[in-house]
């Protein structure tokens, strides 16, 4: 321990008058035992996983209503007579913790004036809890369990934080554990041989068999000598209905009809996860993401503006998936209407990150994630580009498309939740309900010409009326079959053939990149 590093950095705290924070605490002298134990134990427990923590015995702290939890300057300091007493009433602390929590104790100055520092690192073998026999010694009176830092404030572990401390210690992972029922029989060989065909050299893929694929891939459990048993994750990514053997292991996706007789409409998407990843940003992009083109007056250039971008679905959608707790027996939400996109999971993100993190950040190096294994997959299918950037990335495409920023929702402590918002673009919903006049959409001199190419084209004139409809219709939007389903009211099988007139044989709309597969736009 750089004792000297440590003891500058206490000083540049004091220096800086630092608020009590989870790493930061004042204690005006060590007669306060029963809070400088708890205050021990919570920095034993570290919920928020911080490098070094300090205690400053013989600092008060101010409490007015200015200034909240800073310290005192002058500091009250400690008598350098009583500076060895001190220690050894906080040396014998050390008895009431289980198991034995290192701490250091350094004697220091500022400002000419001697303090004590507690100094707390993170630690191995927790988490840690006071004693009952603290609650008996009189001189310490607290009760016992095991103790967090929240914040400022070091009190005793709600029953979802002592989860926490056990599978941060354990190095726990629902996911990598095996499942009680399924076995190797349960998982879909082709589903595994896709996923290598994707991942993986062919000719290597093509002379396993499926025990030798789930082996490479870490599919089964290594105790088990039958080679039969598998874990949870394997369940999620190659079994054909992981939600018999992983209860609620799907997506609901819950549409606001957007004014319709029939208000709400739900759809469960189910299957591997990867999977079920695929079909929904499909679905979503098809049904419900929508580009208009808008042309400003005296501007020759045209802009896109999406009502939801699409990257953002893609890197939402993917983070809900991957960091979802599938032990906790509750799908994955997201609830769409024609002014926001929600998605919602059932579990809080794992220490240290809190959510306040997830609206003010947008890079995450030290998140953990509920489930490392289908993490390190899903970034080999190429699903998720590198850890902790999908929430920088949506925050990006959104800023790009002009739109509101995404948020997520702040819940009571007590609630395990986590809820983002994407809202919708608002220029986006006043063109399209003609509330911002100053905006002219689209084509306006080629109207005529594309028309025109329409009716000198050899199909029948059933055919013509129709092609002029979509294009009078959805001229100044992106679309894709559902848009031409929606307006003509046909199948999808004939709004392909409509969309491969117009692309391959009229030329008249080209592909767009960049807002998700199957998109068009009319050419200008």
């Amino acid at each position: 321990m750089d004792y000297e590093r440590i003891k500058r950095d206490a000083n540049d705290i004091l220096e800086d008058l630092s608020s009590e924070c989870s790493y930061i605490e004042y204690k005006a002298s060590a007669s306060q035992l029963e809070k400088i134990l708890k205050t021990i134990c919570a920095y034993g427990n570290n919920y928020y996983d911080n490098d070094i923590q300090y205690i400053f015995l013989g600092v008060e702290e101010v409490n007015d209503e200015n200034n909240k939890a800073i310290p005192k300057l002058p500091i009250l300091g400690i008598d350098e007579g009583n500076l060895e007493k001190c220690k050894n009433a906080i040396n014998s602390l050390r008895s009431f913790l289980y198991p034995n929590v290192a701490f250091e104790i350094i004697a220091n100055r500022f400002e000419n004036r001697n303090y004590l520092l507690i100094v707390v690192r993170r630690q191995t073998g927790g988490p840690f809890m006071v004693s009952e026999k603290a609650e008996r010694d009189k001189r310490i009176n607290l009760k016992p369990g095991r103790y967090v830092r929240i914040e400022s404030e070091s009190r005793l572990a709600r029953v979802d934080e002592e989860y926490d401390l056990l599978r941060k210690f354990a190095n726990f992972h629902f996911s990598s554990l095996t499942n009680a029922d399924a076995t190797i029989n349960d998982l879909n060989v082709d589903l595994i041989r896709e996923y290598l065909s994707q991942t993986s050299d062919r000719e290597i893929m093509g002379t396993l068999d499926k025990t030798q694929m789930a082996k490479s891939l870490g599919l089964l459990d290594k105790n088990d000598p039958t080679e039969k048993k598998i874990k949870n994750f394997a369940v999620l990514m190659f079994g054909d209905k992981p939600e018999k053997y992983i209860r609620y292991s799907y997506v609901e996706v819950i549409v606001d009809m957007f004014g319709t007789k029939r208000k709400m409409e739900s759809k469960c998407f189910k299957g591997p996860i990867w999977k079920q990843y695929y079909t929904i940003v499909n679905y979503i992009n098809d049904n419900y993401l929508n580009t208009i083109v808008v042309r400003e007056e005296g501007e020759a250039k045209n802009r896109k503006i999406a009502n939801f971008p699409y990257v953002a679905i893609e890197e939402l959608v993917a983070n809900a998936i991957v960091h979802n707790n599938y032990e906790n027996g509750k799908p994955i939400q997201i609830y769409i209407s024609d002014r926001q996109i929600n998605i919602v999971n059932y579990n809080r993100p794992l220490p240290p990150l809190k959510i306040q993190d997830l609206n003010e950040r947008t890079f995450f190096n030290e998140r953990d994630t509920e489930n490392p294994e289908i993490r390190d997959m899903f970034k080999t299918l190429g699903i998720i580009e590198s850890f902790g950037t999908g929430i920088g990335e949506a925050k990006r495409a959104l800023e790009e498309n002009g739109s509101p920023a995404l948020y997520y929702k702040i819940f009571d402590i007590t609630d395990n939740v986590t809820s983002v918002v994407i809202p919708v673009n608002e220029e986006y919903m006043g063109i399209k309900n003609e509330t911002n006049p100053r905006k002219k959409i689209g084509i306006e001199s080629e109207t005529q010409e594309i028309k025109q190419i329409i009716r000198d084209s050899h199909y029948s004139s059933s055919t013509k009326h129709k092609l002029i409809q979509i294009f009078e219709q959805l001229g100044a939007e992106v679309f894709g079959n559902s848009k031409i389903v929606e307006v003509l009211g046909c199948s999808e099988t004939t709004a392909t053939t409509y969309i491969k007139r117009m692309c391959d044989e009229l030329h008249i709309i080209y592909a767009v990149e960049g807002i998700g597969k199957g998109k068009y736009v009319f050419r200008q």
